[in-house]
């Protein structure tokens, strides 16, 4: 697993289905807190911080806005089981570029938890 890149949770009435997550931090850096994000449909108080639009990725149809409030640190470890238990699909990774918008995002955004953007900052991948 490596930043960018995004997967599926097929698995009704989990904390996470849905959504399409993506590997926000660098598991290379530290593989026990990794930071993934969701992407979700843009509606009435929507965190305005990144919004991709359709072409961004073949999963946004429509405006869709990061949910950094809803940002979660997993493990490399606890992730690769779940694949192995097929809970989780892998999808295509976000391109460097989106990659990089959906980053200064996070420190844009005023509902990413300080704890949360600390990981990008201690990895060198945000600024603040």
């Amino acid at each position: 697993m490596k930043a960018g890149d995004t997967f599926l949770i097929p698995l009704p009435g989990t904390s996470l289905d849905s959504h399409l997550w993506i590997v926000l931090s660098d598991p290379e850096q530290d593989p026990r807190r990794i930071l993934i994000v969701n992407l979700t449909t843009v509606r009435d108080g929507s965190d305005p911080a990144c919004v991709l639009h359709v072409g961004d990725h073949h999963f946004v149809r429509h405006d869709t806005c990061v949910s950094y409030a809803g940002a979660k640190v997993v493990s490399g470890a606890d992730i690769e089981r779940l694949f192995q238990a097929k809970a989780l699909s892998h999808n295509v990774a976000v391109s460097p570029e989106v990659l990089e918008r959906i980053r200064r995002g996070a420190g844009d955004s005023t509902r990413m938890r300080m704890e949360h953007a600390d990981i990008l900052v201690d990895q060198g991948l945000l600024d603040c």
